[in-house]
């Protein structure tokens, strides 16, 4: 579960644990919610966040489609330096606003 602030049109999402297979499905879920709500401007702020498995990346990936298709955007915030050297490497940088801690 993640905790969930909204403001307006932007909502910010602090997972409250690492966002691998096991607990990527929750993570999706709330994600996916906020874009059928209308929420279009998302910040995933990750200072929980140790560890982002495969099925994590493709949350992240599949969010930012959703919110393209949208105009909107996503944003993640508070990445560890591990994490943050993975996106960097997978370029994912590239496709989305990503700065560390």
């Amino acid at each position: 579960m993640s905790k969930i602030e909204k403001k307006g049109n932007e909502a910010t999402v602090i997972p409250q644990a690492d966002v691998v297979a096991a607990e990527v499905q929750n993570f999706r879920t709330e994600l996916l919610n906020l874009v059928n709500n209308g929420i279009f401007q998302i910040k995933v702020d990750l200072e929980k966040v140790e560890m982002i498995d495969s099925s994590g990346i493709g949350v992240f990936i599949s969010a930012q489609n959703s919110l393209k298709k949208q105009n909107g955007s996503l944003k993640v915030v508070n990445v560890s330096a591990d994490i943050l050297k993975m996106f960097r490497i997978m370029r994912l940088d590239k496709h989305f606003e990503v700065t560390g801690k």
